[in-house]
């Protein structure tokens, strides 16, 4: 099922204003690395800045590989990104606090924190992509080699991970190898896409440049994800930080797809927005959910799996206001032909995990899932038949065989939403958000994934120490 908000000519515009930015305004970088790969590509560097003429972008563009399988550890979880029908879900990256499954006050994240959430992620069965939340007492120069063990040794699920600095990308790839027995088994079957994030406005720090570069060297999927804020490093129209954001991950994709043809790449579109009146950084509806219609509609022209924000409100805890935020932000870019939905289990703008969401999150990505999955239009589901049968017989198609062929296949079944009589909710009157906390003590106490073998887990434990020795 596909919504079109942007007409033909919308996403032809979007596109002609994005040449010409690459064109005429281009991408600023202080890598010299990053600066030096892109003139021997073909592309024009000039004072610290890179211009994409559109005959090379269009090269690109053409040999992007479209969708493509995100592979889970133990093969039971392996997500087919940018297929038709099919859409997924993605936790939520680098949130600095959590709110405790006990007290529900806020804190900062732990390691254990990290271990902990990532075990109830995992058990979840529509949490389909598992990024790391951000603990604080590692070491920071090895963060996210640190976050990427603990993913891989508390997780089975396909990951997602972003480079915040080029200088883990040593031992990133090793942690992941050694969780799937060697290199050459990770580059076959990747286990995660890395994802870099440009600075808004059009600018490639020194850090991002050069992560991509190692990510299109090392031959693992590649993620974009630049922030633009509308109004402050982005235009105040929505269109305008759509297009300019848009030039911004077309241009880590020309440069990776011109550096190795066919590598699998992923748009992460994030246009957030400011209050004017607070100065406060907003992840919320509805701007969010139409700016990641948008980017879903311009991703799919280039063929190309989006990764929109998705599951994201200014809620703080698992309220009403998150559950419509959240269903906006998510649901909207879905039916524009979004492949992931990020940002799944956050509040407070992307800054705390929070267990009860996360819960609630599984259930509306299963309704999503429902809503989007490719509907067959055919002779039985027409069901002509049936209607003549039960117009010429007893009137009731109950006891037909059409409704007991389909009655297990055609509604989405809940988990936890309430569909008792009032008489029976009343013995209790528990709320969904208490259902879902319940849920999620459930799987903290018990749920375990399935686990690396002794031989993996000392080649991850080596990799980490190779990161934190490292001067």
């Amino acid at each position: 099922m596909r919504y079109e908000y942007l007409s033909k000519t919308d996403i032809e515009s979007i596109h002609e204003a994005t040449l010409e930015i690459l064109e005429t305004i281009g991408v600023r970088s202080k890598s010299e690395r990053f600066l030096k790969t892109c003139a021997n590509l073909g592309l024009h560097v000039k004072d610290q800045t890179v211009y994409f003429p559109r005959e090379l972008v269009g090269k690109a563009i053409k040999a992007v590989p479209g969708p493509f399988t995100l592979y889970s550890r133990d093969g039971k979880h392996d997500a087919e990104l940018g297929a038709p029908g099919k859409v997924y879900s993605q936790t939520c990256i680098g949130s600095p606090f959590i709110n405790d499954i006990e007290t529900g006050k806020r804190k900062l994240v732990t390691l254990a924190d990290l271990e902990d959430y990532l075990r109830v992620c995992d058990g979840l069965p529509n949490i389909d992509i598992i990024s790391a939340i951000f603990p604080k007492d590692v070491p920071e120069h090895a963060a996210v080699t640190c976050e990427t063990a603990a993913q891989v040794k508390n997780t089975s699920k396909p990951l997602h991970i972003c480079i915040e600095s080029d200088h883990e990308m040593k031992y990133i790839p090793n942690v992941l190898a050694a969780a799937v027995g060697g290199m050459a088994n990770l580059i076959k079957k990747p286990i995660a896409y890395l994802q870099v994030s440009p600075i808004s406005p059009l600018d490639y720090a020194v850090g991002p440049a050069n992560g991509l570069l190692d990510t299109v060297e090392a031959g693992l999927p590649l993620g974009i994800i630049p922030c633009p804020m509308m109004g402050a490093t982005g235009p105040m129209t929505l269109i305008g930080s759509v297009t300019m954001h848009n030039a911004e991950m077309l241009a880590g994709v020309v440069v990776a797809e011109l550096m190795k043809p066919g590598l699998p790449v992923v748009m992460s579109p994030r246009v957030t927005f400011i209050d004017m009146r607070t100065a406060i950084g907003l992840w919320a509806a509805p701007e969010m959910g139409v700016a990641g219609l948008c980017s879903a509609q311009m991703s799919n022209y280039y063929n190309i799996p989006c990764e929109p924000t998705g599951f994201s409100c200014s809620s703080k805890i698992c309220d009403e206001q998150a559950g419509f935020e959240r269903m906006f932000n998510a649901l909207v870019p879905a039916l524009g032909g979004a492949a992931i939905l990020g940002t799944a289990g956050s509040g407070d703008n992307a800054l705390i995990a929070d267990y009860a969401t996360t819960v609630m999150d599984d259930e509306i990505c299963s309704i999503i899932k429902h809503v989007v999955k490719e509907k067959e239009v055919n002779e039985d589901t027409l069901a002509v038949e049936a209607i003549r049968e039960v117009v010429n017989g007893d009137r009731n198609f109950l006891g037909n065989m059409h409704t007991l062929r389909h009655l297990r296949s055609e509604l989405w079944s809940p988990t936890l939403c309430e569909r008792r009589t009032y008489e029976s909710w009343d013995e209790t009157r528990v709320s969904y958000g208490e259902n879902a906390m319940a849920k999620a003590k459930e799987l903290y106490a018990n749920h375990k994934c399935t686990p690396l073998t002794e031989e993996q887990n000392a080649a991850v434990d080596a990799a980490v120490k190779a990161a934190v020795d490292r001067q």
